[in-house]
């Protein structure tokens, strides 16, 4: 059959993928996302060697992604995130040159992330979080220049981050918590001058927050809280002057807050709460009309409280709680 094109997308489609779909042999485009649909993707999905698009996503599947997907070598796009797929992520996907959006998110993978991903240079957009994924990120990723998002938070990876992540120079989200990731944050995220979110927070990652943090002109979330951080904020976080939400609670800071952070004109949330902050709240926090969220509580705080916090009628989330506040 010469059919090259079925959008089904959004419907109420129950039952299993049927092993007859490898008979398309001359489709392009297929979209089930957003159905009811279970089983298993069939073996024979291998078949369909003109396929350049492929949406799984957002059903009830089960059962592991079958090797020979990495037969679909003009695949520009599989999303089979959003159900229950399971096992491991094959090595042959590293076989498809072509493909630029990766979506396997919110399933119940296994496994490590699989060296060959460094193959897929073509990648935009790489989405595996919320699985059960082990093992370290590989250097390899950093291969991926062409790589907008990566999204691999809420697994169990371990290991550092790996230096070559700094060579994903149009990374704009970069996205590990809630992993078990150890070691420092890699000096080389300095080079990666798009980013605009960095999710780190809820690893074991150590040592300081580096200098080239400060690098990071476009950046808008800065969340590196629930580690075991140490030493200075770095005074080089003055430049993000974009910075909407910065939370470094729960490490082990030292040092001063740095007073460039009362320079932030579109700071929303800034929360340094449970660290060993020293010194005195700068002056400038007061003066930022667009603060809604300060948590300085629990460190070793002393002066005054800026005349200028709380000013505002709206309502405001402000803790300066065990401190030596006068």
């Amino acid at each position: 059959v010469s059919l090259e094109y079925v959008d089904l997308d959004y419907n109420s489609l129950t039952g299993s993928i049927p092993d007859s779909i490898g008979n398309l042999t001359f489709l392009q485009f297929l979209d089930l996302d957003t159905n009811d649909l279970t089983g298993c993707i069939p073996h024979n999905v291998g078949n369909l060697h003109s396929i350049q698009y492929l949406d799984l996503s957002t059903n009830a599947l089960t059962g592991f992604i079958p090797d020979s997907i990495g037969n679909l070598v003009s695949l520009a796009a599989f999303y089979a995130g959003g159900n229950f797929l399971t096992g491991t992520i094959p090595s042959s996907i590293g076989n498809l040159l072509s493909l630029q959006d990766l979506y396997l998110e919110t399933n119940a993978l296994t496994g490590t992330i699989m060296d060959g991903v460094g193959n897929l240079i073509s990648l935009r957009y790489l989405y595996m979080y919320a699985n059960a994924l082990t093992g370290t990120i590989p250097n390899s990723i950093g291969n991926l220049e062409n790589l907008l998002i990566l999204d691999l938070f809420n697994n169990t990876l371990t290991g550092a981050i790996p230096e070559s992540i700094g060579t994903l120079v149009n990374l704009a989200n970069l996205e590990l918590l809630g992993n078990a990731l150890t070691g420092t944050i890699p000096k080389s995220i300095g080079n990666l001058l798009s980013l605009q979110l960095i999710y780190f927070d809820a690893n074991a990652l150590t040592g300081s927050i580096p200098e080239d943090i400060g690098n990071l002109i476009n950046l808008t979330a800065l969340s590196l809280d629930t580690n075991f951080l140490t030493e200075n904020i770095p005074n080089s976080i003055g430049g993000l002057e974009l910075i909407e939400y910065l939370t470094l609670y729960t490490n082990e800071l030292t040092g001063t807050l740095p007073n460039s952070v009362g320079g932030f004109a579109l700071l929303n949330t800034l929360d340094v709460d449970n660290n060993a902050l020293t010194g005195t709240i700068p002056e400038g926090l007061g003066l930022l009309s667009l603060l809604y969220y300060l948590g300085l509580g629990d460190n070793f705080l002393i002066g005054n409280i800026p005349a200028g916090l709380g000013s505002s009628n709206s309502s405001k989330f402000f803790d300066f709680s065990s401190n030596s506040l006068t």
